[in-house]
């Protein structure tokens, strides 16, 4: 075997050796990532429990509801004498920059700069999804407040004043409201009752789910 025809093989080699192992860094930030989201949704659902066991609410947690011929999936709902609460985990760390009206927010570490869709309309979405889902067991008169909870010890905030976007050390403050502790009459066991029969346990859709949300987060 001459000189050149080695020199060929030990360059294809290396190449091979260069995506499989950009393949396998892939895989692993995708793990990675997923990982950090779901410890993010157990801290805020930890915190959640508390303050519902302590105000006399109830909660679910990670709730998929059916949406036209797809679904929705909820990170956590609280269910309380003042309405219900939508509340949307990110686990994102950094510094945040976004408004309400921006279709998406930036995410910036160091030089580094990521786009996400705006969580605000993304709960959004999820809150008239629940409504409309209510409505067909005739729930009708609920308030229904949206509530963003970046989780990450390592994250800023760099948005309007006065929106519903809070980090996770502040979660039991918010709930201190005056409004949270104001009775609407709101039939607690008939909301949850109504959602959780609502609920969408089937595997085969949340795999579904999860792959489309997968192809949404691609395009930005």
């Amino acid at each position: 075997m001459d000189s050149q025809l080695r020199t060929l093989i030990a360059v294809i080699i290396l190449i091979v050796m260069v995506i499989i192992g950009y393949f396998l860094y892939q895989q692993y930030k995708k793990s990675k990532n997923k990982k950090i989201g779901r410890r993010g949704e157990k801290s805020v659902a930890r915190k959640l429990n508390a303050i519902c066991r302590k105000k006399g609410f109830r909660v679910i947690h990670d709730l998929y509801l059916p949406l036209y011929d797809k679904t929705t999936q909820i990170d956590h709902v609280v269910i309380g004498d003042f309405g219900i609460m939508v509340v949307e985990t990110k686990a994102l760390n950094g510094e945040i920059y976004g408004s309400a009206e921006d279709e998406c927010w930036a995410q910036v570490i160091g030089t580094k700069k990521n786009r996400h869709y705006n969580p605000l309309k993304q709960n959004a979405a999820h809150i008239d999804c629940m409504r409309h889902i209510l409505k067909k067991d005739g729930v009708y008169v609920v308030v229904i407040d949206s509530l963003v909870v970046f989780s990450s010890k390592n994250v800023y905030l760099n948005i309007e004043k006065g929106m519903p976007v809070i980090t996770l050390n502040l979660l039991k403050k918010y709930f201190k409201k005056p409004k949270y502790n104001k009775d609407a009459n709101v039939d607690i066991d008939k909301v949850y009752n109504t959602l959780m029969k609502y609920r969408i346990t089937d595997k085969e859709r949340i795999k579904a789910h999860n792959k489309n949300v997968k192809e949404m987060k691609n395009k930005f």
